[in-house]
């Protein structure tokens, strides 16, 4: 059986597709989901997926962007129209850069993430695709609204997980699986291992989120949805698995959340 691996999140939007595509294909990486931060991107993602025939994309408002106008209506209509659209997302919370000096602003800003996550949950929901959610020091919140607003009827997607391996058992609960990218292959990624080792094999993705986090030994460097075969040989030796097991894992575990892809 050939070898191939599925890049659930990545960022392309000014790229060298061709270049891109070129070098996935060569490492394996036979399918690549884009994933949108906001409508401008959401805009590049979709015509990306509709001229290259492995590149599909999720869309919708990342935390960062909770301010800009509703794009419901804009995802709905794409969703019904383009059949590339597998997801709704990245939306979410990031609570990284929050003016912690500045009480009411650092609430405003909450409360904004909030409702901008609310709304994709909801949309999710209705559509029945799966949603991409961004968590960053947002543990305890992102859990609490994805409880009060989730029915669990559609698998979901927290990718490049970064909580622990208590809160996997939590999410599995309400139908989220895992994407883990390059953080895998680095040094003091203890606490990811864990959480890797703590998720149902059947609930475990592989993403790059490139341009971003780029796996060892090419730490520093712009990542590309050819380096995945670094994290998926860590992935490997972690469970104690074959690299062809994780290919053939990961894939099938990508082909049935994002099921529009074929």
């Amino acid at each position: 059986m050939c070898k191939m691996l599925i890049d659930v999140h990545a960022h392309y939007e000014d790229t060298d597709m061709d270049a891109v595509c070129k070098k996935a294909e060569n490492a394996g990486v036979r399918k690549i989901i884009n994933a949108a931060t906001n409508h401008e991107t959401s805009v590049k993602c979709l015509e990306i997926s509709r001229i290259y025939s492995n590149v599909y994309c999720v869309l919708g408002v990342h935390p960062e962007y909770a301010y800009e106008p509703d794009m419901t209506e804009f995802i709905t209509e794409a969703a019904r129209t383009c059949s590339k659209v597998v997801g709704i997302g990245e939306t979410g919370l990031d609570y990284q850069y929050l003016p912690k000096d500045d009480p009411e602003e650092c609430a405003r800003i909450k409360e904004a993430q909030k409702n901008n996550f609310i709304s994709h949950i909801k949309l999710s929901e209705k559509l029945g695709l799966p949603l991409v959610v961004h968590d960053r020091d947002a543990h305890e919140d992102t859990l609490s609204l994805l409880r009060d607003n989730v029915s669990g009827n559609t698998e979901s997607v927290l990718h490049c997980y970064s909580g622990s391996a208590e809160s996997v058992r939590d999410l599995a609960a309400l139908n989220f699986s895992f994407s883990v990218g390059g953080v895998l292959t680095f040094k003091n990624a203890r606490r990811l291992v864990e959480a890797v080792r703590a998720m149902p094999k059947e609930r475990i993705l592989l993403e790059t989120d490139s341009p971003y986090l780029t796996p060892e030994p090419f730490r520093g460097r712009p990542n590309d949805s050819s380096f995945m075969v670094y994290t998926a040989h860590r992935l490997a030796e972690i469970l104690g698995m074959t690299y062809d097991d994780i290919c053939r894992i990961t894939t099938e575990n990508a082909m049935r959340i994002f099921s529009r892809m074929h």
